[in-house]
């Protein structure tokens, strides 16, 4: 997994803008050791994100990996700066398909990465969520399919802070060249309110779109993350 995520919305807003208005970022975006995304981020604090994510096309990855995810927090956003952030979806490494797994960083403790499913192929089709824990505040877990997929966590100081994400990644790995290629379909795209605990789709939102990256919104609630040009279509987005 990458050791970079979003950082919040302010600085992903200035990352895709910068991204999109200067065309030499396109040389840059695949470089050795950068990322690139494609999906949104909402501007409300959440208590939980969730969508259906599905791979549309067989992940071809040079040098690092591809995901596809949700989930809320980011580097320098714990306390006192540490990085820390919880996401869960789909990930894909040189010559494997994708899987499923979820992501836990927090100060203090070793980062976890935990695998739940191998061999996702294209059109399959899988709910995520990261939720805060009713009555618990700063407590959150990991949820699949609509069960609980991981214990729940402590993460210090994310209660009524954190916005939600919903996003496609590349990382370019140690190497320089070719960009990765991803397409990842994101349905049913909601958040919980940390204000009144409601779900909804992200009522106001920054997309993010880096060079090589797109993203094709088709509706309030769902839209494609992919790399550009599009990957080898192995099936149609629900």
């Amino acid at each position: 997994m990458s050791s970079l995520r979003l950082t919040a919305v302010a600085s992903a807003i200035l990352a895709a803008a910068c991204a999109l208005a200067v065309p030499d970022a396109r040389a840059a975006t695949c470089g050795e050791g950068t990322y690139a995304y494609a999906g949104l981020g909402g501007k409300g604090a959440a208590s939980g994100v969730s969508a259906t994510i599905v791979p549309t096309a067989v992940p071809t990855v040079r040098d690092g990996h591809v995901d596809g995810w949700v989930g809320v927090g980011g580097p320098g956003l714990g306390p006192n700066g540490a990085d820390e952030w919880i996401q869960v979806g789909l990930t894909a490494v040189p010559g494997a398909q994708n899987v499923v797994y979820y992501e836990i960083v927090r100060p203090g403790h070793g980062d976890v990465t935990k695998e739940l499913r191998r061999n996702i192929g294209v059109g399959s089709k899988h709910a995520f969520a990261v939720r805060e824990v009713a009555g618990k505040p700063n407590w959150w877990r990991v949820w699949l399919d609509g069960s609980p997929a991981s214990a729940p966590v402590l993460l210090p100081g994310s209660h009524g802070r954190w916005a939600p994400q919903a996003v496609g990644e590349s990382w370019a790995g140690t190497t320089s060249g070719a960009c990765n290629a991803f397409a990842y379909s994101f349905s049913n795209v909601r958040f919980s309110s940390a204000l009144t605990g409601l779900w909804s789709p992200f009522v106001r939102v920054q997309p993010f779109q880096d060079a090589n990256y797109r993203l094709v919104r088709s509706s309030a609630s769902s839209f494609v993350a992919r790399s550009a040009p599009a990957a080898r279509t192995a099936a149609k987005t629900p």
